[in-house]
């Protein structure tokens, strides 16, 4: 008995030791690795809406107006929904039956001012990068953030709101710059 337990010991032991375990199979992530995107610091912040747009061209000035243009889109993007946001919550703060008219007038200005907004941003980080195809093309990648300090977004948008309210009697009674600075304030950074 203690002979073949021995013997059974010994065997299990040999094949368990000799057998090579089968290689966990590849996964596509295997030969994953982290790219470090140029300006990805730019974040928005309490302080600034910011944006990051990259672009490819043979020409690298090309190259960095089409990034500067995304990011400015984008940018452009936040922004208007921004100032939607804020003007929203204005907008229902007043009465039930104001606020209908209220909000006819503050979308018409909201669309308008995205597009005003963008000659106050400016270009914070721009780095191109360069390479050559195999088929012997130099090709430039370039990236750009853009920034609208916050300052730069409440001038417009107050500026804004101040032509509305003087366009019309009623809006000027009611329109509270207080109150729509304390609500600007509470939804930038968000």
């Amino acid at each position: 008995m203690k002979k073949s337990l021995f013997v059974i010991t010994l065997a299990i032991t040999m094949v368990s030791c000799g057998a090579k375990k089968a290689a966990a199979p590849a996964t596509p992530y295997a030969q994953e690795q982290e790219v470090v995107v140029p300006c990805a610091e730019y974040k928005s912040d309490k302080q600034a809406l910011r944006a990051v747009a990259s672009a490819d061209a043979p020409n690298m000035q090309i190259a960095k107006d089409k990034a500067a243009l995304a990011a400015r889109a984008n940018i452009a993007t936040s922004a208007q929904a921004f100032v939607q946001r804020v003007t929203e919550r204005y907008v229902a703060s007043y009465d039930v039956n104001e606020a209908a008219d209220a909000q006819s007038r503050y979308q018409d200005m909201t669309r308008q001012l995205a597009a005003k907004l963008m000659t106050n941003s400016t270009i914070v980080c721009d780095k191109v990068t360069k390479t050559v195809s195999p088929d012997g093309k130099t090709m430039f990648h370039a990236y750009v953030a853009v920034e609208l300090v916050k300052e730069e977004l409440l001038k417009p948008l107050e500026q804004e709101v101040a032509k509305e309210v003087t366009k019309d009697d009623k809006a000027q009674i009611d329109f509270d710059a207080e109150k729509f600075r304390a609500i600007f304030e509470q939804e930038f950074g968000k």
